[in-house]
């Protein structure tokens, strides 16, 4: 194992060219940075400086050398955990399903952001399942999905229900009441997402054909929104399809599909730093009451 003042030392050497100037450099006696080279050197198990005597310089060894670029880099790394010591700078990684991040966490990202003192924040989005390896692989700290997961390693906590709704792109010619009846909509002008196996379930259920406009994200949907089509969305996104489509909202008056839940994907196991995490993510799931 390498110790930092044995680096340290090294590096004094190696920059002043004197075990003397040296011993200034790191506040300790010649001897003293002798025996740590010496030390060294037993550790990394080659010579690495050439000291003769009577010779004012001092030279490397072809194995020092090499040596002196792992020095280097050991010394930029304690100099960089020095500095996330003293600035208490707090990291966090969060990944999402695309239609969460864009309509759901944008407050609790704002709440992390704002965080005093700051939070190095890693964010990304991808399917539920890959989110929910990169939790149980450790790369993500926390994700959210509307899926739970089944992992062992992983706990899925339910924070809260969408209601499902239907967003209708008026062709100018027809409008539709508020609570509307599914045969109130034409079969053919549906945009479907695949929110979830229940949702599916319920499709089939109510005779809705596979044979319609189908989209993966719901990023992609608004653009298809026109012309007396429709989709079954959660709560969520109506607000933001009304804005930009002009779309109306209606509630299904019978049988209505089971809402959406959004979950939170957590490791099981718990140390300082995962409960560290857990206290910024609570202060920041806050912001979306």
């Amino acid at each position: 194992m390498l110790f930092s003042e044995e680096i340290n030392t090294f590096l004094a050497v190696v920059r002043s060219g004197s075990l003397l100037q040296a011993a200034e450099i790191v506040s300790t006696t010649q001897s003293t940075v002798s025996y740590r080279i010496q030390s060294l050197e037993r550790r990394i198990g080659h010579l690495l400086l050439l000291r003769s005597r009577g010779a004012r310089g001092i030279s490397l060894t072809a194995e020092g050398e090499r040596f002196l670029d792992i020095a280097e880099r050991w010394k930029m790394l304690e100099v960089e955990a020095e500095q996330l010591q003293g600035n208490q700078v707090r990291h966090l990684a969060v990944g999402s399903v695309d239609a969460v991040a864009i309509n759901v966490l944008p407050p609790f990202i704002a709440a992390l952001c704002d965080e005093t003192p700051p939070v190095r924040l890693h964010m990304e989005s991808s399917r539920y399942f890959q989110l929910a390896n990169r939790v149980a692989s450790g790369h993500l700290d926390v994700a959210f999905t509307l899926t739970p997961s089944e992992h062992v390693d992983l706990v899925s906590r339910k924070l809260r229900d969408y209601a499902m709704l239907v967003v209708y792109a008026a062709s100018g010619k027809t409008s539709l009441p508020e609570a509307l009846d599914m045969t109130d909509l034409d079969p053919s002008r549906e945009i479907h997402l695949p929110w979830s196996p229940q949702f599916d379930l319920w499709r089939i259920r109510r005779g809705f054909s596979r044979h319609v406009n189908w989209v993966e994200k719901a990023h992609m949907l608004a653009p298809m929104l026109r012309n007396a089509a429709w989709a079954i969305v959660p709560s969520f996104l109506t607000a933001p399809l009304a804005k930009e489509t002009g779309c109306t909202i209606h509630r299904i008056a019978v049988d209505p599909p089971e809402p959406l839940s959004l979950f939170m994907i957590s490791r099981k196991q718990s140390s300082d730093a995962t409960r560290r995490h857990e206290q910024l993510i609570e202060m920041a799931l806050a912001a979306l009451d």
